[in-house]
């Protein structure tokens, strides 16, 4: 298991398109790699909150296998990212990519998905950079904090990661969504993205967390600590 981090997008490229970035795309990933994946457009922020500021928002846990060198071949460390809960589809194709560290600490994500306005089959490149992981407040240590929440009867599947000073959320209830995105900001917790009408507890991880296995109530729906670390 790696440390928890925060992790923004630079860049997206669709080749033979030139690099670009629309969005604030940024990833909370926990030790357990319970990870949370929130794309906001750029101009989102100064707009009614509802989900046309979403590009796209999606959770669950990633699996990542090494690089290694095969006959003399190096092979580039592969991720996949299970979408467990996906703000674009119940039935996700699947999200990986070869990872290719970078001179600078920069990592760039390279593999294959739909091109989204032709339809075909394309490569595609992101360039990933790691933020900072910072001890808020009080708090004595760095903390990673997951919990999630799953009812079959309704549909629900939520997710909630915080990792430091960063923490982000998604609940799906049936085609209702509802996100959140809160950030350390003038020694006080500030929610910068509000979408949707669910309630997330977001806030329950910026008191003193729980141990796992814990559970926490919000709305109708009850949320259990996965993963409380700190270093």
């Amino acid at each position: 298991m790696s440390l928890p981090s925060i992790t923004y997008r630079k860049h997206v490229r669709l080749i033979p398109d030139e690099p670009d970035e629309p969005t604030s795309t940024v990833v909370l990933t926990s030790q357990t790699s319970y990870y949370v994946d929130v794309r906001i457009y750029k101009d989102g922020y100064q707009k009614a909150q509802d989900e046309s500021i979403l590009e796209w928002a999606f959770a669950g846990k990633s699996y990542t296998t090494r690089g290694s060198i095969d006959e003399g071949v190096s092979k580039p460390q592969h991720s996949v990212w299970e979408h467990w809960i996906d703000s674009k589809s119940d039935n996700p194709s699947v999200d990986e990519g070869d990872m290719w560290p970078q001179a600078n600490g920069d990592v760039l994500e390279r593999g294959t998905q739909k091109h989204p306005i032709t339809g075909l089959e394309c490569e595609y490149e992101e360039l990933w950079a790691d933020l900072d992981v910072k001890v808020v407040g009080n708090e004595k240590s760095r903390i990673s904090f997951a919990m999630k929440t799953e009812n079959s009867d309704t549909k629900a599947r939520g997710l909630v990661v915080r990792v430091g000073s960063w923490c982000q959320g998604i609940l799906k209830v049936g085609d209702e969504l509802t996100i959140e995105r809160w950030q350390w900001i003038n020694l006080k917790w500030n929610r910068i993205v509000r979408i949707g009408d669910g309630a997330l507890p977001c806030d329950a991880t910026f008191i003193d967390p729980s141990s796992e296995s814990d559970l926490v109530r919000s709305g109708d729906l009850l949320w259990k600590v996965v993963e409380d670390f700190r270093w």
